[in-house]
This record gives structure tokens, C-alpha cells and sequence, in this order.
């Protein structure tokens, strides 16, 4: 009889042990850029950010090179950042245009911050806050404004 019990859990074990060793060994992806590591401190909140955030760097005078690296980073994010808002793509257009335009004239620059670069900055930052303008409200907030 004890053969007969045995026999009875094999198929259980078995099954059991095909379960526990197949699961994956990572756990189900909830983002696409799970493997990114840090989040940069200097990252925007939002599309309005990306002009606070340059026109505060743009403001110090003698910038380090890390602040100049912030400064090449926040452009070069400008277009996703608009591209994650709900923006028209005839509004977004000019931002990707504008920043790699002004990323191309910076690295031409060596990173350095000369007059020009500077203006070409503070118009990306214009040309996003008039961008800012143009972002529709969110639908629940229209629902909200209606009723």
C-alpha cells in the first residue's frame, strides 16, 4: 500500500515542483523603462517645469559644468517631456525642433554658454510656455466645469 500513496503524490510533486521551478525570475514588468536606474534629481514635473527649470540654471552666472550638463539634458528631454502632455502634434513640433536645434548648437559649442546660446535658450523656454498655454484641460475636469 505504501507504493500505491507514493504513486498518488507523484503527480502532485511533480506538478509542483515544474510550478515552483518555472516561474520567472523577474517579476511582471509594470513599466518599459524599468530598467533605468535613477531618476535624475534635475528631472521636469511637467512641461512648464522644463522653462523654470532652465531659465533658473540660464540665471547663474558662472555655471558649473554640471549645471551646463543639466542644462544639455533638460533640453535634450524637452521634446518628451511635450510629448507626453496632450499636446497637438502641430504644438509639439516646434519644441522638438527648437531643442535639437539648440542641443546641435551646443555640442557645436563644446558645451559652452555663449550669447547666442543663451538667447536661443530663453526662446525654447518662450516657445514652451506659449506651448504650456495650448495644452487642452483634461476631459474629468471639463466634465467637472459642465456640471
Amino acid at each position: 500500500m505504501g507504493g500505491t500513496a507514493a504513486s498518488a503524490w507523484a503527480p502532485t510533486a511533480l506538478a509542483l515542483v515544474l510550478l515552483v521551478g518555472c516561474t520567472p525570475d523577474t517579476a511582471v514588468k509594470t513599466s518599459h523603462f524599468e530598467h533605468d536606474h535613477v531618476v535624475a534629481e534635475h528631472w521636469p514635473a511637467d512641461l512648464a517645469d522644463v522653462a523654470v527649470k532652465l531659465r533658473e540654471r540660464l540665471a547663474i552666472e558662472n555655471a558649473s559644468e554640471s549645471t551646463l550638463h543639466e542644462i544639455e539634458e533638460l533640453i535634450s528631454w524637452t521634446a518628451e517631456v511635450a510629448a507626453d502632455t496632450n499636446l497637438a502634434e502641430a504644438d509639439w513640433l516646434p519644441l522638438y525642433n527648437a531643442s535639437e536645434s539648440l542641443a546641435a548648437n551646443l555640442r557645436a559649442a563644446k558645451g559652452a554658454l555663449t550669447n547666442e546660446n543663451r538667447k536661443q535658450i530663453e526662446s525654447l523656454c518662450d516657445l514652451v510656455d506659449e506651448a504650456v498655454n495650448k495644452i487642452p484641460p483634461q476631459l474629468n475636469r471639463l466634465a467637472k466645469d459642465q456640471s
